[in-house]
């Protein structure tokens, strides 16, 4: 029986506890978990009955599979544990940074695992391969799948049987692994092996799981940077990067015999999951080297989500390995409702996006047009009476869009209700941040008291919290305990793997009806929903706020509709600040983007090339880039096509300023407009003019705090370009004032006095007295005065100087000057100098002044737009602006695909050369060169470069955790704002100082060849990875560290990482690799012995 939900059920009467039963979860022995050790397997253990099962299973196939299992892993210490899993993207995509290392482990014996057989749902499979049918047909193979193919599928695997690659491009969610388990079948029928590659360790683990179940235990192997299980078996999932490596690696006592030849010699069948991650930025040339070195014998079944030239990696790979076909389909087995939600009264009103035919906005969201109503778009509206908004059939507003954007903004409780409502749940919320979806998770439960469990499942949930509680304490998220009984989670990387497994299992079983999720997921693991919301089609990107391309769009939203329960999955966008209902439908209507070769010639690919192949095989390797292959199959083409929009955006452009002079009379809307744009052009600058007299006066009280407490003093910076939007100051060490030692080439004002400071993201910076915001009265304390000199010394040998925002200029650290910026205190709030109360007047005023200036340019601009003529005249120059637009970017597109690959690679070998890594007649690798090829990270050399240095090998294993951390740079660390309480050691310190000679030799080497690899030394961190690697506790770092759990647990496991490359790297000498593995052992504990992903 159901019982009240507290206030939200009280307002919404409509929202009750789901009720319904749900499987009930067997307890997994503990002595079966401990004679058999599986940290990184998934055993899914289910009370119902078999002939269930098999039901299940035949309605189920890809994305059909049932979804109502509990998910465990076993420890050797307990009886289960919860599978951790990593996903990867740009702001919030960490797993990738773990995935990128890509470690072959085969050979560890501390990860080696075995594990127990489990149930097979459907037996029909491993009937049919025992048969002994070599030669399997596509009417073999439907007998034994619980279901018919649609079209693309059978088409697809008509192709494999016909012994052609395939590369297969449709939505997420259509259908595209049945394809590849299909075509497994065969090839195992006709005696060969199957590599099935994932982007990710969390997609290969959850992949071993469903191989395992399709062909059974013993046919099913694993292979990922962290653990290696039963690797000669007829199936082997592995992450693509340790499929890269094994076609690099050679036989030992061989002279360039790669183990693609031996390894890969029964192969039949390579599968490239999610094989668009050709276009990731970071990664995607790891997927070129893979199709470039694969041999030419097996087939490849390339499965990609949709993308705009599926027909080019098709052509690329039919060239660059063999005969490919491409099966393109915009097929979904679940139709995908737009939906649109706005705060309308008092409730979320949805409304669908798009048209009944086509892509076009729905009406109904459409602003209307006429006289009667002024400007453009929704924001038109001002003050209207409420009887010229009333629909007298529908008795409510017919335009609710007459408020701003912010006022249509729905409420989170509203948008569930209304959801619920119309039976749309379960849903995944997608939301660009990391506290927002904590916080929605938190207020929508305690504070707005909305519960979407029933009783029987609150006990689910709890027993399955408990369980979590039992093996992985450190896991469990307490503030996110109580949503998570009510049916609500939240799940990004900031939180351990542990937790977020607990999430993906119960929102699996259908325990849980709203997950607040961050973009991470919509890459991650198998977790369909009924709905996904997206909250706002924006986000921040390295470059600062970008809008969501069509594919990143799709990628959520393709998640809603779950095959086998659904028959209509829905995306609903959310009205935010700043986009609306247009915003979204161009989103959609724009169509996929093409897939973009990001090949690149980096130190271990040029030195793992020419150890298995002479400079002239190498060179043609380069040369069969997917890059080249755009490059001169489209160049005529895309010439064509960009001389075409040149020419209709010059004419557009032409024709908008003939419609434009027809209207320049004085009274005209546009005239005053531009009257208005102008009065606001003067305020502003009146406005700029009196924020830098306030600057100026603000530098004359720094110069005299400087005056007052002594050099060196700690300072606040304010590097803003823009001196009326300035964020929070970064924290220096300010050590002398200086006449100017930049470059001559620099051109600054020599008058003007500078002053040397260090920055806490080691960086050195000359700077004016304007720029210094605040001063403080702390310093280095008794080191101020060597670490002075130590900062002076350092800027006098700085040989390149780069203008900075704001006038400053800055060059970069170095190891030395890291350990004295890492001491560099880390205020939590720096308060700004004070200017005088009549400036601060002014300023107001002025402000005051832009703000009215601003609104009489927004009325002259609705006044303006309101002529019919005028708005067209507009949207011819909008129109002409977008084809002009669009020919430079395909221009530039152009350049960039006609960039010679070879000369890149020649550029990273001549680094090589000169380093010593590389003979330069031989081109056959040195010692160093050997430790550089067999170490994997953003730049080998420099790793080699490190791990070879005498400073490191007397390192203690806890020391060398430290230095290894420093070395990796972990994305999570390289926010200006990180702190923590601990500090490297002095051994650690020394041993990143004596660095400095080799890291400035090898940064000098890169600029004088052009050669962009990151030289990566970061010690704010290497305290906390030191003091975890000594003994520490888990409770004891998370408290002094201002990391979320999810950023340290990746930090620590990345440190483990390279730690484990330096154990198995025979070119390095033994007691760095003793070192290492014990630093591995003290290291691999809970939680982080759980992360898998």
């Amino acid at each position: 029986m159901s019982r009240p939900v507290g206030s939200f059920c009280s307002s919404f009467p409509m929202l009750q506890r789901i009720s319904g039963s749900s499987p009930r979860l067997r307890e997994v022995p503990s002595s079966s978990c401990q004679s058999q050790p599986l940290q990184h397997i998934f055993l899914w253990r289910y009370s119902g009955s078999a002939s269930f099962l098999r039901s299940i299973a035949a309605r189920t196939a890809d994305g059909r599979r049932s979804q109502c299992f509990s998910r465990h892993i076993c420890r050797a210490s307990s009886s289960a544990t919860v599978l951790g899993e990593d996903t990867a993207k740009p702001t919030d995509t960490p797993a990738a940074e773990q995935d990128r290392a890509g470690v072959d482990a085969s050979s560890d014996e501390e990860l080696e695992y075995s594990m127990p057989e489990p149930a097979i749902l459907d037996t029909r499979v491993p009937d049919l391969l025992a048969s002994g049918k070599e030669d399997m047909s596509l009417a073999d193979i439907e007998g034994v799948l619980p279901f018919q193919l649609d079209r693309f599928q059978a088409q697809a695997i008509v192709i494999l049987l016909q012994g052609s690659s395939v590369v297969v491009s449709a939505p997420t969610g259509a259908g595209k692994t049945v394809i590849a388990e299909a075509a497994t079948m065969a090839v195992l029928a006709r005696g060969q092996r199957v590599v099935y590659t994932t982007p990710l360790k969390a997609l290969s683990n959850q992949k071993l799981f469903e191989m395992r179940l399709r062909f059974g235990a013993s046919r099913v192997g694993l292979q990922t940077g962290d653990a290696t299980l039963n690797v000669d078996r007829d199936i082997v999932v592995m992450t693509t990067e340790i499929l890269r490596n094994i076609m690099y690696r050679t036989e030992p006592g061989t002279e360039g015999v790669s183990q693609a030849q031996t390894r890969l010699a029964d192969v039949g069948m390579i599968v490239l999951d999610e094989v668009h991650y050709l276009g990731d930025p970071s990664r995607g040339s790891v997927w070129e080297e893979v199709i470039i070195n694969c041999p030419k014998h097996i087939q490849l079944c390339a499965m990609s989500a949709t993308v705009a030239n599926a027909d080019a990696l098709g052509g690329w790979i039919d060239e660059v390995h063999g005969k490919c076909k491409t099966v393109v389909t915009k097929f979904r087995p679940v139709p995908l409702s737009w939906q649109f939600c706005y705060q309308h009264e008092d409730k979320a009103r949805l409304l669908p996006l798009l048209a009944k035919k086509g892509r076009a906005l729905n009406p109904e969201l459409q602003p209307p047009s006429g006289d009667s109503y002024m400007g453009v778009g929704w924001g038109r509206f001002d003050k209207l009476k409420s009887a010229q908004l009333q629909d007298e059939k529908a008795g409510e507003p017919q335009f609710p869009f007459s408020k701003p954007r912010w006022q249509r903004m729905p409420k989170t409780p509203d948008i569930v209700a209304a959801m619920h409502e119309q039976q749309m749940l379960p849903a995944i919320f997608f939301i660009f941040s990391r506290a927002a979806c904590d916080d929605n998770a938190t207020r929508l439960s305690v504070v707005d008291g909305v519960c979407l469990t029933s009783s029987e499942e609150r006990e689910l949930i709890g027993q399955e919290i408990a369980r979590l509680r039992q093996e992985q304490p450190e896991a469990v998220k307490d503030t996110l305990v109580g949503p998570l009984l009510n049916g609500l989670a939240s799940h990004h990387a900031g939180l351990l793997p542990g937790w977020k497994s607990l999430v993906e299992g119960l929102f699996q079983q259908g325990v849980l009806k709203v997950v607040f999720a961050t973009e991470t997921l919509a890459a991650g693991i198998n977790m369909p929903a009924r709905s996904t919301v997206i909250s706002a089609l924006s986000r921040r990107r390295d470059r600062g706020i970008a809008a969501l391309s069509h594919n990143e769009l799709l990628q959520m939203a393709g998640r809603a509709g779950r095959r086998g329960f659904d028959t209509q999955g829905y995306c609903v966008v959310l009205q935010s600040k700043f986009e609306d209902a247009e915003d979204a439908q161009g989103i959609i209507a724009r169509g996929p983007e093409a897939l973009q070769s990001q090949f690149s010639s980096g130190f271990g690919m040029v030195l793992n090339l020419l150890h298995t192949r002479p400079m002239e095989a190498a060179r043609a390797f380069v040369q069969r880039s997917f890059d080249n292959y755009l490059g001169t199959k489209g160049t005529a083409k895309a010439l064509e096509e960009i001389q075409l929009l040149e020419e209709r955006g010059a004419a557009l452009a032409a024709e908008a300023d003939e419609a434009e002079a027809l209207h320049s009379s004085a009274g005209d809307p546009m005239t005053r407009h531009e009257k208005a744009v102008g009065t606001l052009r003067e305020e502003t600058r009146a406005l700029r003019l009196l924020t830098q007299q306030a600057v100026e006066e603000r530098a004359e009280v720094a110069g005299r705090s400087l005056a007052a407490l002594g050099i060196p003093r700690t300072v606040g910076l304010d590097l803003s370009a823009d001196r009326m939007d300035m964020g929070q100051p970064l924290p220096a060490l300010l050590v002398a004032e200086v006449d100017s030692l930049a470059a001559p080439e620099l051109n600054f004002d020599q008058n003007q006095t500078r002053y040397l400071c260090l920055s806490s993201d080691n960086r050195l910076l000359q700077v004016r007295l304007e720029q210094i915001a605040a001063v403080m009265e702390g310093d280095l304390g008794g080191e101020s005065g060597p670490a002075a000199s130590t900062i002076m010394a350092v800027a006098d040998a700085a040989r390149m100087w780069n203008a900075g925002k704001g006038g400053a200029y800055y060059a970069p650290g170095t190891p030395t000057t890291a350990v004295l910026a890492a001491r560099i205190a880390q205020p939590q709030y720096i308060a700004l100098m004070e200017v005088s109360p009549e400036m601060e007047d002014a300023l107001d005023a002025a402000e005051a002044r832009v703000a009215v200036a601003k609104k009489e340019a927004d009325k002259s601009r609705s006044a303006a737009a309101q002529r019919q003529s005028v708005r067209q005249d507009m949207r011819l120059r909008a129109k002409a602006l977008a084809h002009q637009r669009r020919g430079q970017a395909m221009r530039e597109a152009l350049d960039k695909q006609q960039t010679s690959s070879w000369r890149e690679f020649q550029a990273v070998a001549s680094v090589l050369i000169a380093a010593g890594a590389l003979e330069p007649d031989t081109y056959r690798a040195t010692s160093l060169g050997e430790v550089a090829r067999q170490v994997s990270g953003e730049n080998e050399l420099w790793l080699a470069t490190a791990l070879t240095h005498a400073a490191l090998q007397d390192l203690a294993a806890s020391q060398l955790a430290g230095v290894a951390s420093a070395l990796i740079a972990a994305e999570s660390a390289s926010r200006p704002a990180i702190s923590a309480a601990y500090e490297p050691s002095q051994p650690v310190c020394h041993a990143i100082e004596a660095l400095e000679a080799d890291r400035e030799r090898l940064y000098n080497l890169q600029l004088q060849a052009g050669v962009a690899q990151p030289l990566n030394v970061d010690l704010r961190l290497s305290g906390v990875v030191e003091a975890w690697a000594g003994g520490s506790t888990w409770d004891q770092i998370v408290m002094d560290c201002n990391l979320d759990d999810g950023d340290i647990a990746r930090l620590l496991n990345r440190t483990m990482d390279l730690l484990k490359q330096i154990r198995h790297c025979d070119a390095l000498p033994p007691g760095i690799r003793r070192e290492a593995r014990l630093a591995v052992k003290a290291m691999n504990r809970t939680p982080i012995s759980d992360l898998i992903a």
